[in-house]
């Protein structure tokens, strides 16, 4: 959904108001959180299998 939201926005980058990019940017941000966490998580798994 995150994802869905972040390429609308990039779509319509060059028209953005300073307030719309502020908020391009924490949405790109806290993707990068998520994704981060998520690889963080599978590596972890796969530790513990071993």
């Amino acid at each position: 959904m995150i994802a869905v939201i972040w390429l609308a926005m990039l779509v319509f980058f060059n028209d953005m108001n300073q307030g719309s990019k502020l908020i391009f940017y924490l949405v790109t941000s806290w993707m990068l959180f998520l994704i981060v966490g998520i690889v963080k998580e599978a590596i972890r798994q796969r530790k513990g299998k071993n």
